[in-house]
C-alpha cells in the first residue's frame, strides 16, 4: 500500500510525457480555432481529367509547363465552431490543377468529412487544413464562388467573418497590388518574326610598296531568321471564371518578361481599361514587377 501511494505522489509531481503532449495538443487546439474558425464539411468530392485518354499529349504540355485540364468540384457546407447557424450550403467548392511539375497547391480529391478553413482574400478562395483517414492535414486552397440560386444573406456570420490577408509574403513596391492572381501554367514560346537580309562585307586595301595594285576581301553573310518571344500565362483574377491568358514579349532580356511559377501573386491593374496587369514577385531577393497584356 505504501509502495502504491508513493507511485502515485510521483506521478502527481512529475505527470508522465502524454499528459504534457495532451496539454500542448489543447493549445494548438485553441490557437487552430481562433485561427481557422470555419469548419468545412465536405459530403462529395470529383476531380476530372479531361485529358486522361490522352496521357501522352498530357504528359507533353506539363513538360512545356502548361496546366494540365484537371479540375475538382466539391460539395459540402460551413460551419462555426459551437455556434450557430449550421450546415449551411450557400457556397461552391472546386480548384483547378497547377502544372504538376512546379505546381505548389494541389487539386485533388478532398476527404469526405470536416475540416479546419478561413477565408482568404476577398472570400474568393478558402484555405484548408485538409485531414485524411489518418488525421493526417494537407493545406489546400480551394476556390468558392456564392451559389447563385441560394446566396447568403447580407449580416450571413459564416460570410462575415474576417479574411486572412497573409497568404503569401507582401512585397513592398510603390503601389499597392489589391488583386490575388492564381498563375496554373507558363510557358515560353518563339514566333518567327522575319529575318535579316543576305549582306556581303568586303575589305579593300591597298599595299604601300605595291603600285596599282588594290586587294579585295570580300565575305558573304546568308540570311539570319529571327524570332520573337513570348511567354503565354493561364491564371484567373480574384478567382474569376473563365481563366484569362496573360502574355508579355520577351524579345528584349530588359523587358524583365519570363516564365512564372504555378502560385498566387499579389497584383495591380496598370490602365483603367484593365487591359494590362502587373504581378508582383522577387527577383534574386529584390522586388520585382512584371506587366501582362490580359486577355
Amino acid at each position: 500500500m505504501k509502495l502504491a501511494i508513493t507511485a502515485l505522489l510521483f506521478l502527481l509531481i512529475n505527470p508522465p510525457v502524454f499528459a504534457q503532449e495532451v496539454e500542448e495538443k489543447a493549445k494548438l487546439e485553441a490557437i487552430s480555432e481562433r485561427e481557422f474558425p470555419i469548419i468545412l464539411e465536405i459530403e462529395k468530392s470529383q476531380i476530372t481529367n479531361i485529358a486522361a485518354g490522352n496521357p501522352q499529349m498530357l504528359a507533353k504540355s506539363i513538360a512545356w509547363g502548361e496546366a494540365p485540364p484537371i479540375f475538382g468540384v466539391f460539395g459540402g457546407t460551413l460551419n462555426r465552431f459551437n455556434m450557430p447557424p449550421d450546415h449551411e450550403r450557400h457556397w461552391k467548392f472546386g480548384c483547378w490543377a497547377e502544372n504538376t511539375r512546379y505546381g505548389q497547391n494541389p487539386c485533388v480529391d478532398m476527404p469526405i468529412g470536416l475540416h479546419r478553413a478561413r477565408w482568404v482574400h476577398n472570400r474568393e478562395l478558402l484555405e484548408v487544413f485538409a485531414y485524411d483517414s489518418d488525421g493526417n492535414p494537407t493545406l489546400r486552397y480551394l476556390d468558392v464562388t456564392i451559389d447563385p440560386k441560394n446566396p447568403p444573406p447580407t449580416d450571413d456570420p459564416i460570410q462575415n467573418l474576417p479574411t486572412f490577408h497573409g497568404l503569401f509574403e507582401t512585397i513592398q513596391t510603390k503601389q499597392p497590388h489589391p488583386l490575388l492572381v492564381h498563375v496554373y501554367g507558363s510557358v515560353s514560346l518563339s514566333f518567327p518574326a522575319g529575318e535579316i537580309p543576305a549582306r556581303t562585307n568586303c575589305n579593300i586595301s591597298a599595299p604601300v610598296f605595291a603600285q596599282n595594285q588594290i586587294n579585295v576581301n570580300c565575305t558573304q553573310y546568308p540570311p539570319i531568321p529571327i524570332s520573337q518571344g513570348e511567354v503565354q500565362v493561364e491564371a484567373t483574377i480574384d478567382g474569376q471564371m473563365p481563366h484569362v491568358n496573360l502574355t508579355c514579349d520577351a524579345k528584349w532580356r530588359w523587358s524583365g518578361c519570363a516564365v512564372i511559377e504555378p502560385g498566387f501573386y499579389e497584383a495591380r491593374w496598370e490602365d483603367d481599361g484593365h487591359s494590362r496587369i502587373v504581378l508582383a514577385g522577387q527577383r534574386d531577393g529584390k522586388p520585382k514587377e512584371t506587366g501582362f497584356e490580359v486577355h
